[in-house]
C-alpha cells in the first residue's frame, strides 16, 4: 500500500494559530517583518493573513492587509525551514492577491533582509525608492523659530490635525490613517506640535526611543507652510530635547527620492550611514488577478 502525503491548504489564518504562528516565527531562519507600529500577529483579524498548512503544520503565512486601503504592505511573511521560501511564495501571493478588493491595492514591501530584496526581485515586484538612515551624535546648533511660531508638546486632542498633516504631506503609499497616528502617539518617547499665534497646527513630529538612542518616527508639515523652516525648527527642538535628556544618538529614516526631506536632515546635523532598504512594489495587473 502507497501512503501519498497530504497536499499543503492554504486557508485565512485565525486567533486558534497564534501560538503555532509564534513558534514558526522564532524558529524560521526566513522571516520578513514590515517595520510598524503593531506587530504582525496583531493583524490575524485582518486579511488577507493567509496560512499554508500540512498535517495541521503550519508551513508558511503571508499577510497583507489593504489598510489603508490603497496599499496593502507585506506585513509578514514567514517560511518553516522544511521548505523553501519560492514555493511558499508563489501559493500564498497568488492567493492573496485574490482576496484583495478591487480596485487592488499596490502591494509595497521594505525589504529589510537580502532574501526578501531577492525574491521580490525574481517574482516580478518593481524596485521603488530606497529608505535611507541617517543619525546626528548630538552636536547642538542654535534653535531658531520662525516668526510667529512655537513649538509644544502634542497632546491627545491634536491627533485629528496631525492625522490630516500627515495624509497631505506624504506619497499615498506612507500616509497614515488616524489609528496610526494615535497608534504612534501613544508609542512615543517625545512628541510635539508647531503652532502659529492662532494655535493652529502646522507640523509636527513623534520620535520613540530605545536605550541611549532616538529614533525620529515620523515627521511633517502642512503643504503650504513647507520651506519656512517649520521642520527644520521641529527637529532642532527635539535635539535639544534628546540631548537634555542624555541620548547620544538620534536617527531617522526618509526616502532616497525625497531631496527636501534629506536636504533638511542634513541642514541639522544628520549624516546618512550607508544603510539602504529596498522598497519593492507589486507588478502585477489587477486584471491578471480575478
Amino acid at each position: 500500500m502507497i501512503f501519498r502525503r497530504p497536499i499543503p491548504i492554504v486557508r485565512p489564518a485565525a486567533a486558534k494559530d497564534r501560538a503555532a504562528l509564534s513558534e514558526l516565527i522564532s524558529l524560521s531562519a526566513h522571516v520578513h517583518r514590515h517595520l510598524d507600529w503593531r506587530p504582525p500577529l496583531d493583524w490575524l483579524d485582518s486579511q488577507p493573513f493567509l496560512v499554508l498548512e500540512r498535517d495541521e503544520t503550519l508551513l508558511a503565512a503571508l499577510a497583507c492587509p489593504a489598510e489603508p486601503p490603497q496599499v496593502a504592505w507585506l506585513r509578514l511573511f514567514v517560511v518553516h525551514p522544511r521548505i523553501q521560501p519560492n514555493q511558499a511564495w508563489k501559493v500564498l501571493h497568488a492567493e492573496a492577491v485574490r482576496a484583495l478588493p478591487l480596485p487592488r491595492p499596490q502591494i509595497c514591501a521594505v525589504a529589510l533582509q537580502t532574501w526578501i530584496s531577492e525574491l521580490l526581485h525574481r517574482q516580478g515586484f518593481i524596485h521603488h525608492q530606497d529608505i535611507v538612515t541617517l543619525e546626528w551624535s548630538c552636536q547642538l546648533k542654535p534653535l531658531y523659530l520662525p516668526e510667529g511660531i512655537h513649538i509644544r508638546p502634542m497632546v491627545y486632542e491634536d491627533l485629528g490635525d496631525v492625522a490630516e498633516i500627515d495624509q497631505s504631506a506624504f506619497e499615498e503609499i506612507w500616509r497614515n490613517r488616524l489609528v496610526d497616528v494615535t497608534r504612534a502617539y501613544y508609542q512615543s518617547a517625545y512628541a510635539t506640535v508647531a503652532v502659529d499665534a492662532n494655535g493652529a497646527i502646522l507640523g509636527f513630529q513623534i520620535s520613540t526611543s530605545n536605550g541611549p538612542q532616538a529614533h525620529l518616527a515620523r515627521l511633517a508639515a502642512r503643504p503650504h507652510c513647507q520651506r519656512r523652516g517649520i521642520g527644520v525648527a521641529l527637529v532642532a527642538e527635539l535635539q535639544q530635547h534628546f540631548a537634555r535628556e542624555g541620548f547620544y544618538i538620534v536617527s531617522v529614516n526618509t526616502q532616497s527620492t525625497n531631496q527636501a526631506s534629506l536636504a533638511l536632515y542634513q541642514k541639522v546635523g544628520f549624516v546618512q550611514t550607508g544603510e539602504r532598504f529596498p522598497v519593492w512594489i507589486d507588478s502585477t495587473p489587477a486584471e491578471e488577478t480575478k
